[in-house]
């Protein structure tokens, strides 16, 4: 009889919670000073998900994220781009927010193409607190926009 052992030691890297925000995880963005109508939207845009993965040590967290969005363009939209910016905030255990940085973006749209799924993927570090572990800390995503869009978000999503 022949038997095999194998020791494996492998320490999984916690990451702190990567999630994106309900009403600014998707955006609507219309021609300015015209109606809320279809005929009006410019594009449509959406944080599908995001992921990460980490490295850490005592002092800092180093995240990698993923962010997965579709963009679709509207009945109004004449110059095939979708030009937006997006956050991420990182907060603490007291939910105290240690950093928060937009990047803006241009999605365009082909000849023909009305849909368009991409991604965005960045590195993030996240200076830690003595005594706090990497699963202390949240990372928030969602799309910078007006009041009047954010408005416009908070509607639809409570008719749904």
């Amino acid at each position: 009889m022949l038997s095999a052992c194998a020791q494996f030691e492998q320490e999984v890297a916690l990451c702190p919670n990567a999630a994106v925000l309900e009403a600014p995880g998707e955006l609507v963005r219309f021609k300015e000073g015209v109606a809320t109508g279809p005929e009006n939207v410019l594009f449509r845009t959406k944080m599908k998900y995001v992921s990460g993965v980490c490295d850490f040590d005592e002092k800092s967290i180093d995240m990698e994220l993923s962010v997965a969005m579709e963009a679709k363009r509207g009945a109004a939209n004449t110059d095939g781009k979708a030009q937006f910016t997006f956050f991420i905030a990182i907060i603490d255990i007291d939910r105290k927010i240690l950093m928060r940085e937009e990047f803006p973006l241009i999605a365009v749209f082909e000849k023909d193409d009305d849909d368009i799924n991409f991604s965005e993927s960045l590195t993030l570090t996240i200076p830690r607190r003595e005594g706090l572990a990497p699963t202390d800390y949240s990372v928030y995503l969602g799309f910078e926009m007006t009041p009047d869009e954010l408005a416009y978000n908070r509607r639809r999503q409570k008719r749904r």
